[in-house]
């Protein structure tokens, strides 16, 4: 990825923020916005993660490596996008698959949409990787590929 397109630290923090937000404005039962409450349940279902939200600073502020496996924000807004995605049925081929999995091969939903979320996030890094949008056909074609697995 080109600098150019690398979000600041300040992007990435405020990112954040919403994340710590949401998730200790549920944990307080205090009003919830529409976003908010999609965000608390993503991080509800990953009880692997909560830890993350017991120290604000470094919740913030840490860094990633490679050997640390995927980032947890970058997780949990992939998470986000195919809650969105589900919801939306766009695209097609997203909620195509994510039915053939829980109906067909008997996933659990939350396994079923860990499957697609590595699709997503390949499709993300080479996005990045080019330092371009992700590639939407490519994308589509792989959750299709789900579907004769």
């Amino acid at each position: 990825m080109n600098e150019s397109n690398r979000p600041s630290r300040e992007q990435l923090r405020a990112h954040r923020q919403v994340f710590w937000d949401a998730w200790h404005k549920a944990q307080a039962k205090l009003p919830l916005n529409a976003l908010e409450v999609r965000i608390a349940r993503v991080i509800e279902m990953h009880p692997d993660m909560h830890h993350y939200f017991d120290d604000m600073e470094s919740f913030l502020d840490r860094d990633f490596q490679v050997d640390d496996g995927m980032n947890p924000y970058l997780h949990l807004s992939l998470h986000l996008a195919l809650e969105e995605q589900a919801a939306t049925k766009h695209p097609p081929e997203m909620a195509r698959a994510l039915d053939y999995l829980i109906t067909i091969k008997r996933m659990e939903r939350h396994d079923a949409l860990h499957k697609i979320l590595e699709i997503l996030a390949e499709t993300v890094f080479y996005a990045q990787r080019a330092g371009g949008e992700p590639d939407v056909a490519a994308y589509a074609y792989r959750l299709k590929e789900l579907l004769t697995s």
